[in-house]
């Protein structure tokens, strides 16, 4: 909650602080575009033919979401201006200190998603043949997945380190891991965990964040 409250705060300070030292308004044909009244910093969020955004600024840092990545995740923003506008504040504070840094979000034909930048950076995630998710790096070869084991609960594994969800006949769920980690909880405890953080599979993820990461 406390970091949830200083990125909402440093939002809020980042839309006051864009107000009183630049401005974002629509140029000619209709893109974002922002600059400080010295010049200092300028920005630009523009969308090509084919409905992708294209993000740029003046330190050479560019971001691109091709189209199918957009209707997975920002459904409808090619089509509405204050969605454009709420990425595009995001993006200025991003990279409002970066300098040349690019990387690009897309969805192949068959439902791939791959992400690349300038860096080394290159991954793909997508479902497979056996419907599991997974998370490969296009570098290292390295792959994680996850999908639900035998006994029909989540499991995940990452270059042969796994972590699963089970539950006993009480009713009480446990997280454990390769890295022999393990915890239990009692029904209520694990009906709180689903109501804040969503469905089993996204417990574990979340337990996968903090143990792997």
């Amino acid at each position: 909650m406390q970091k949830l409250a200083l990125l909402l705060l440093s939002m809020l300070f980042f839309q006051f602080a864009t107000a009183q030292s630049g401005q974002i308004e629509p140029d000619f044909f209709g893109n974002l575009v922002y600059s400080r009244p010295d010049r200092s910093y300028e920005a630009k969020l523009e969308r090509n033919i084919f409905n992708d955004l294209l993000f740029s600024d003046s330190r050479n840092n560019k971001e691109t979401y091709e189209s199918r990545y957009l209707d997975k995740y920002f459904p409808g923003i090619q089509q509405d201006r204050k969605k454009q506008t709420h990425l595009f504040q995001q993006l200025i504070y991003q990279h409002r200190r970066n300098q040349g840094y690019q990387i690009s979000y897309s969805i192949d034909i068959f439902g791939k998603e791959i992400v690349k930048d300038n860096q080394g950076k290159a991954t793909e995630s997508g479902v497979d043949i056996f419907g599991n998710e997974y998370y490969t790096d296009i570098n290292t070869g390295g792959k994680a997945s996850i999908k639900k084991n035998i006994f029909d609960f989540w499991e995940y594994e990452e270059n042969g380190d796994k972590a699963w969800l089970d539950k006993d006949i009480f009713n009480k769920w446990s997280y454990e891991d390769s890295f022999g980690n393990k915890l239990e909880f009692a029904p209520k405890t694990w009906s709180r965990l689903q109501r804040k953080l969503g469905s089993d599979k996204d417990i574990l993820w979340f337990f996968v964040d903090q143990f792997f990461y």
